[in-house]
């Protein structure tokens, strides 16, 4: 079980993932070279996922 302040915590955590998901995204559309272009594409799923499992243990702790 989550505490309150944990709870505070994880959200804080999601609204960081998402923000840099977004940057990472928007950087996608400048870069030129396909290595690079590659790499932030992986960097930008793992944030994807670390997303996701966060937002469902909110959602279990939740209920």
């Amino acid at each position: 079980m989550l505490t309150a302040k944990d709870v505070l915590y994880l959200s804080d955590i999601l609204d960081q993932t998402l923000v840099l998901n977004k940057r990472v995204g928007n950087d996608l559309t400048m870069i030129k070279e396909k290595d690079v272009e590659k790499c932030f594409q992986h960097v930008n799923e793992v944030l994807c996922e670390c997303y996701r499992t966060l937002l469902k243990q909110l959602e279990r702790e939740a209920n």
